[in-house]
């Protein structure tokens, strides 16, 4: 019962999240001003009556608090309104370019939490032996080099150099490799998750090595060596599940970001997906495109957090509900 007592209560505070989010976003797209006006100054050729048609279509020249009740009305409903530029619905692009993101952003975080647990735990059981030294230099390697520099340099060796993978693009122009269509998106997958597997890997990994470090510690895994289990059942049986917790939170926080820490990888790769999609918004001021996307980031990220909340409880009794 205190458990799913502790569940509602998060769902309902991160109901008022969301709510109190989409109200600072509805406030600070509006503050640019009307965005027809701005669109349609760089168009002179537009009459005036047309850019009032256009103003009343889209509801702008009602009062703001009506608008954003109407907005939010919308949002319930799943109905993000009508690209001002592409003149399509903003729920159908979202999920589309969404998809394409979370092709490269999923596997490269299951990848790099189970590289990052196994490696971690290695070096934590082998602390400042050669083994040890290795992971952590390759781990503060990957923290230190820059998201974009790492991509340039797949590209550089795996596509320049060896001709082995594509460099740009979800699919390829004329005919996919093979033969198959799903081996040709595969292809083109690699180089993408591969930069963030090894990006994501190295926090994670550093993260799980000082955790480790710190369980293996314990009185409870002294009194588990002395009670005569095998090191390996201490290891992994006992000790990973109480290092993994720490690990837990900022995974929550990673899967919550992937849809807004998109735009560097897809810059990177031309990667049609939801960050690509966002920059392009931005840069042509599709302000229905922007408050769309940031409020799916938004709730993605509210999502993982109350996930990750809900696994606390799960995996440790002893967090306390009150």
């Amino acid at each position: 019962m205190g458990t799913l007592r502790y569940i509602v209560r998060r769902l309902l505070f991160s109901l008022v999240l969301i709510v109190g989010v989409s109200l600072i976003i509805f406030i600070l797209i509006n503050a640019i001003g009307n965005p027809i006006d701005i669109i349609m100054a760089e168009r002179p050729g537009i009459t005036q009556d047309v850019m009032d048609a256009m103003t009343a279509h889209y509801g702008l020249d009602e009062p703001m608090h009506l608008r954003y009740l109407a907005w939010l009305w919308s949002l319930l409903q799943l109905d993000f309104g009508i690209s001002l530029v592409y003149n399509q619905p903003v729920g159908q692009m979202l999920w589309y370019w969404g998809l394409e993101t979370l092709k490269i952003q999923a596997p490269a975080i299951l990848l790099a939490v189970a590289i990052a647990t196994l490696m971690g735990t290695i070096a934590a059981t082998r602390q400042y032996s050669r083994t040890d030294f290795a992971v952590m230099t390759t781990a503060l390697l990957g923290q230190s080099l820059p998201g974009f520099f790492v991509g340039i340099l797949l590209i550089l060796i795996f596509s320049y150099w060896l001709g082995i993978f594509p460099s740009y693009g979800a699919y390829s122009m004329r005919s996919p490799v093979l033969g198959s269509e799903v081996l040709d998106v595969l292809w083109h997958m690699v180089l993408p998750v591969m930069m963030l597997t090894f990006f994501n890997t190295a926090t994670l990994t550093l993260l799980m090595r000082a955790n480790m470090s710190d369980v293996l510690r314990h009185d409870f895994i002294t009194a588990a060596r002395a009670s005569g289990l095998p090191e390996r059942k201490v290891v992994y049986g006992h000790a990973m599940k109480n290092a993994f917790i720490p690990v837990l939170t900022y995974l929550g926080i990673l899967f919550g970001l992937m849809l807004g820490s998109a735009p560097v990888t897809e810059a990177v790769f031309t990667w049609p997906g939801l960050g690509s999609l966002y920059i392009t918004a931005i840069q042509q001021l599709d302000y229905p495109v922007i408050m769309g996307a940031t409020m799916v980031i938004t709730v993605t990220l509210i999502l993982g957090t109350l996930l990750t909340d809900i696994a606390y409880v799960l995996i440790d009794p002893r967090i306390r509900l009150d």
